[in-house]
């Protein structure tokens, strides 16, 4: 009787670290694969993350808010696919947060005009939403929807311009 009950000990045992190991990779694999399409090569966060990010390093934040099933958020996802484009060089002086489906903040503060998807909101390092770096070129009902790399180049500028001006006086116009 004493070695059924060692040998189902030890069977209970390699299953309770099985599913651990398995718990683990699944949260390692998930943060490997936040990019969801909008660039492997960019480096983005999840809300908690980023926000702590940005205010450690003294970074602007800029929050890309989609949803899985979204066609007009599926067809943004080029316009961040491009390693060398503008909006990966962009990148490096942000922390980039990337929010899917159920992630998406429920804060009135995250949806300063509605809760529309795709949006895409400039924070400062603070953590506060800027409400005025909009998408110029864009519906004027819409203000923080964009389509096209080139809108979300301007509005990153836009935002190292008000919130980061060392990294233009460092680095020329970008």
């Amino acid at each position: 009787m004493a070695s059924f009950s060692s040998s189902c000990r030890s069977w209970l045992l390699l299953v309770i670290i099985g599913v651990i190991s398995l718990r683990h990779s699944s949260l390692v694999l998930a943060e490997e694969n936040r990019s969801r399409g909008f660039g492997d090569h960019i480096e983005w966060k999840g809300l908690e993350d980023g926000l702590a990010e940005a205010k450690a390093k003294d970074k602007p934040l800029m929050m890309l808010i989609h949803k899985t099933w979204c066609s007009a958020c599926k067809a943004l996802k080029p316009a961040f696919q491009k390693a060398d484009g503008e909006i990966a060089k962009l990148s490096k002086y942000f922390v980039m947060v990337n929010l899917e489906d159920d992630e998406e903040p429920k804060e009135e503060k995250y949806g300063p005009d509605g809760k529309y998807i795709p949006r895409i909101l400039f924070l400062s390092s603070d953590g506060e939403v800027d409400d005025d770096i909009q998408n110029v070129e864009g519906n004027p009902n819409y203000v923080y929807f964009y389509s096209q790399a080139d809108e979300v180049a301007a509005s990153m500028k836009e935002t190292l311009r008000k919130m980061a001006p060392n990294v233009i006086s460092e680095h020329g116009e970008l």
